[in-house]
């Protein structure tokens, strides 16, 4: 009888202490953040435009992780911190950052960033700085000039697409766009700076490349092809590569093949009766 009197109130200190446990760790828990693809990359809060600095989503969209008042974008503007991961909340998907200094700060994202979908824009990731800082001392040709969101001219002179440059550095800064917030800086001659965005990975559809990494248009090609090309002109018998220099990448491709022959449909344009289709057989332009 004693025995079992003493098994019972061990039982019962056990479910207080168990209890205890778990109320004053229900804070914690309240606070779960998940892993997420970039858990542990080091990221920056970038420089950021006179314009995108006005807007309410970017001082609106930062909180204390703990916290529900938002956080001006300038006190955050250059920190250095760490992803942690995700932290959902009221049926909203947060991003969490953790500072050198030890501060949770979350991110409430934007529709086309849920799911991991898309990175904030104006986080920099260092993995990503020091991919672009590898093409540093190479050689670019340009190709989308007339957009300030990826091309940034400050001087007076006016350059062309196809210009040949060298990257001299990198730059972090953000203004505009939903693109990684690097730029490199290039040597175009001058005692001014003219910024690219940094490319990334080749694209060969849905995007168009701000630059080239080989030349787009060599001699091989002969004058009269350079010409067409540079004028954005299409002509049966052009190659793929030739095709994407003059007037860029499709927006869809479709890949067919038969006992035959081997083709392609590239397809430029979203709206419905406004698409323009090539067609491809073997790599060369046979219908348009």
């Amino acid at each position: 009888m004693i025995r079992r009197t003493i098994i019972l109130v061990f039982i019962n200190f056990f479910i207080i202490q168990t209890f205890s446990c778990n109320l004053s760790k229900k804070g914690d828990l309240d606070y779960l953040i998940l892993e997420n693809q970039w858990s542990g990359e080091t990221v920056f809060y970038s420089d950021v435009s006179s314009n995108i600095l006005k807007q309410k989503n970017i001082n609106r969209g930062w909180s204390r992780l703990k916290g529900n008042k938002t956080i001006s974008y300038f006190r955050l503007q250059q920190s250095k911190g760490t992803v942690l991961g995700n932290y959902f909340k009221d049926q909203k998907e947060y991003l969490v950052i953790q500072l050198e200094n030890g501060r949770k700060y979350k991110w409430e994202k934007n529709y086309w960033e849920i799911d991991d979908k898309a990175f904030p824009s104006h986080l920099s990731r260092l993995k990503i700085q020091n991919e672009a800082k590898k093409m540093i001392g190479q050689f670019i040709w340009l190709n989308i000039i007339d957009s300030d969101t990826a091309y940034i001219n400050n001087t007076i002179l006016k350059y062309n697409k196809f210009d040949k440059a060298i990257v001299n550095g990198i730059k972090v800064f953000q203004n505009g766009g939903r693109d990684w917030p690097i730029w490199l800086e290039l040597n175009v001659d001058n005692d001014f700076n003219t910024f690219v965005r940094y490319n990334g990975q080749k694209k060969i559809k849905g995007k168009q490349n701000y630059y080239f990494v080989d030349n787009p248009i060599p001699k091989s090609w002969g004058s009269d092809m350079i010409r067409k090309i540079i004028n954005g002109q299409l002509e049966y018998g052009m190659k793929e590569e030739q095709v994407r220099a003059s007037i860029g990448n499709p927006n869809t491709i479709n890949n067919t093949s038969s006992r035959h022959n081997v083709s392609e449909q590239w397809i430029y344009g979203n709206i419905l009766g406004k698409k323009k289709y090539l067609l491809f057989e073997y790599g060369t332009l046979v219908s348009m």
